[in-house]
């Protein structure tokens, strides 16, 4: 077994994900699971997931491996606890480093609002550091809705207020925003149609988008700049496939 087949695993909680190689089958992976539970014995269960996303919830498939039969764990992720699991809401440790760079533009009495908020985190991070007045926090994913109510006490977060159902209807039913989210990239179009329609003056759009270069030496930095002029900053979170990206840019009205 060659080492560089497992570099990905993902440590959540007391979770262990392990990226299944494309000519693999989770059972393959039994063995390897057995080791990581000797060797680091906080990790109760050992899940394998498909580098694949489906549906309006962008959830992914996973496959319980070895250990506890759970799903749900505990997360920490720097100041704050989430409570989640892995098989119900779209889940990504790579967010990681947005949640932190986004909570800290955040001001003081601003108002927000999440178009895809998940169980939370950027939401209760955002008001936990930057003190805003509220945060409209959306989703169509019930279990995410479940899940961000549980983390709003957790972390006792309470300007965050969750809204379940479709944001493309609802977004008309909250007030204009200082700062609208929307880190969805495979609707990026339509979420920032109705993101212009929401944004107060000098407001910012913090978008996610996906897109594709033609040739490995194509900059998706540059072509995301391109396609948004009014961006003063583009970042790419991660590469979805060959010559595929996830890129967020924070957009100024």
């Amino acid at each position: 077994m060659k080492e560089e087949k497992w570099k990905k695993i993902e440590i959540v909680g007391d979770l262990a994900i392990i990226g299944i190689p494309f000519n693999k089958k989770p059972e393959d992976l039994v063995d390897y699971a057995k080791q990581i539970l000797n060797k680091h014995k906080y990790i109760k269960s050992v899940w394998g997931q498909y580098r694949d996303t489906s549906g309006d919830y962008r959830l992914s498939s996973f496959y319980h491996i070895y250990g506890d039969l759970r799903s749900s764990t505990l997360y920490k992720e720097y100041e704050c606890k989430y409570f989640l699991d892995i098989t119900k809401v779209f889940f990504s440790s790579k967010l990681s480093y947005e949640h932190l760079r986004v909570a800290k533009q955040v001001k003081k009495g601003e108002t927000i609002i999440n178009m895809f908020a998940g169980y939370g985190p950027f939401s209760i991070l955002s008001a936990k550091i930057g003190k805003p007045k509220i945060i409209y926090s959306f989703d169509i994913n019930p279990f995410a809705y479940y899940f961000m109510m549980v983390n709003i006490d957790i972390n006792k977060t309470y300007n965050v207020i969750p809204i379940y159902g479709d944001v493309f209807r609802k977004i008309y039913e909250v007030e204009n925003a200082d700062r609208i989210i929307s880190p969805l990239p495979e609707k990026y179009k339509e979420a920032y149609e109705i993101a212009l329609q929401k944004i107060k003056p000098n407001g910012i759009i913090h978008l996610f988008i996906e897109l594709e270069t033609n040739k490995e030496n194509d900059n998706p930095i540059k072509k995301a700049l391109e396609l948004f002029p009014k961006a003063k900053f583009a970042r790419v979170v991660r590469s979805v496939k060959p010559y595929k990206y996830h890129v967020i840019l924070d957009i100024y009205i």
